[in-house]
C-alpha cells in the first residue's frame, strides 16, 4: 500500500474518486489546535445582585451571580471573586475581598448561576451604604479573548449585563 491511494466509490449509479492520505500529519496539542480553529473563551458576569447594601459590619448578606462564557471555546475552571467597598464605583484593586466561589469550565454560550451565597461583611468595610462588585478569572488562569470585561465595574463588563439591578439590602 502506498501513502496515497485513490479509491473508487460507487453509489446510486454515480462514480467518484476520493483521495486518501495515509501519511501522518504533525499533531498540535489539542488546546492549541482548538484555539487556532475556534478562538478563545471569554468569561463575563452577566448578572450580579446586590450591587449596594445597607447592612453593616458583621451582618450576613446573600450574593447571586450569573457567569457566562460568551467566547468561542471551552474555558478552564476558575474563580468568581466578590468585593466590598464604601466607595462607588468599586475599585477592585483597593476594595476588600468578601469571598469567592469556584466556577467550573464552561462551554461556549454556557452559563453558571450561583444563588444567594451567604457572606459576612468584614470589619473595616465601613459604614453603609456599601457597594459590591464581582470579578471572574481575577488571577488570569483562563486565556481569553479579552480580560477587559471580567468585572461588573469595568465599562466593557457592563456591556454584558443582562440587567442592572437597583436591589438594596
Amino acid at each position: 500500500m502506498t501513502a496515497r491511494e485513490t479509491l473508487r466509490i460507487i453509489g446510486g449509479g454515480l462514480a467518484a474518486s476520493v483521495l486518501c492520505s495515509c501519511a501522518k500529519a504533525p499533531v498540535q496539542p489539542m488546546a492549541e489546535e482548538a484555539e487556532n480553529y475556534w478562538g478563545l473563551p471569554n468569561l463575563v458576569i452577566q448578572a450580579f445582585i446586590p450591587p449596594v447594601i445597607l447592612a453593616g459590619e458583621g451582618d450576613t448578606i446573600y450574593l447571586s451571580d450569573l457567569a457566562t462564557n460568551v467566547g468561542e471555546n471551552i474555558s478552564a475552571p476558575t474563580l468568581v471573586r466578590y468585593y466590598i467597598s464604601n466607595a462607588s464605583p468599586v475599585d477592585v484593586s483597593t476594595a476588600l475581598v468578601i469571598g469567592e466561589r469556584e466556577l467550573r469550565g464552561l462551554k461556549p454560550r454556557e452559563s453558571d448561576e450561583s444563588l444567594e451565597i451567604p457572606f459576612e461583611i468584614p470589619e473595616g468595610a465601613g459604614d453603609p451604604p456599601l457597594f459590591l462588585a464581582a470579578c471572574i478569572d481575577v488571577d488570569n488562569v483562563v486565556p481569553e479573548t479579552t480580560d477587559d470585561d471580567n468585572c461588573t465595574t469595568s465599562p466593557a463588563g457592563a456591556g454584558h449585563n443582562i440587567y442592572d439591578s437597583g436591589a438594596v439590602y
